[in-house]
């Protein structure tokens, strides 16, 4: 064998080797912490949830922004589009076919309604839509926390991790070594391959 092909399969099985301890050391290190630190870990997740990611404060700011108020907005209108159209369709719609078989007194509320619909025309419906969109964007800013509180809505992070199952946690594992500790695995795989061509001169220095 020569130097060269020598140096490429010693370099090549140092690599693997050394990746692939690598990323075994990493699995069992995060299988067997998870294992022993259960609960800790869950109450730990769901802290930093709760408080860091998605704090009562940073949802009441988001819920501030002028592009929320605006999305409530556009929410609203459209269904009091959809509760207008449905209206006068439904006013005319019984005014006329169901005119023979009820009372003369039904059928001229049910017109009336059909009338007072047509008052609410889009400027109207447009301000109203504004009006709610603030309420709403007010009153959830103002109660957030303790709708946060009351619904113990965090602990859904609590009782997802404690769900987890061996499977599921091998899953997880697999993501976060793939994506996360990609480079831990590189280079212990670099260093195996150092190591090899090492091994390959010192064999032909020697031999």
């Amino acid at each position: 064998m020569t130097l060269a092909l020598q140096i490429l399969v010693q370099g090549a099985v140092g690599f693997a080797i050394g990746a692939g301890t690598n990323d075994l050391a990493i699995r069992w290190i995060f299988n067997a912490v998870f294992y022993k630190k259960k609960k800790a870990i869950a109450a730990s997740v769901q802290e930093v949830v709760s408080k860091e990611l998605m704090a009562p404060e940073k949802i009441v700011a988001r819920l501030s922004r002028p592009e929320v108020g605006a999305a409530f907005e556009r929410d609203v209108r459209r269904r009091l589009d959809d509760m207008h159209a449905q209206a006068d369709t439904f006013a005319r719609a019984f005014g006329k076919g169901a005119s023979p078989f009820v009372p003369r007194l039904l059928r001229e509320e049910v017109c009336a309604f059909a009338q007072a619909g047509a008052v609410f025309d889009e400027e109207i419906r447009a301000q109203i839509a504004r009006i709610c969109a603030r309420r709403i964007t007010a009153y959830l800013c103002a109660h957030m926390p303790h709708i946060l509180e009351e619904t113990q809505i965090w602990s859904v992070v609590y009782d997802s991790v404690m769900s987890y199952d061996e499977k599921k946690m091998e899953l997880i594992t697999r993501q976060i070594a793939n994506r996360e500790l990609r480079g831990v695995t590189l280079w212990g795989g670099v260093i195996g391959a150092l190591v090899g061509v090492s091994m390959s001169f010192v064999m032909w220095l020697v031999g």
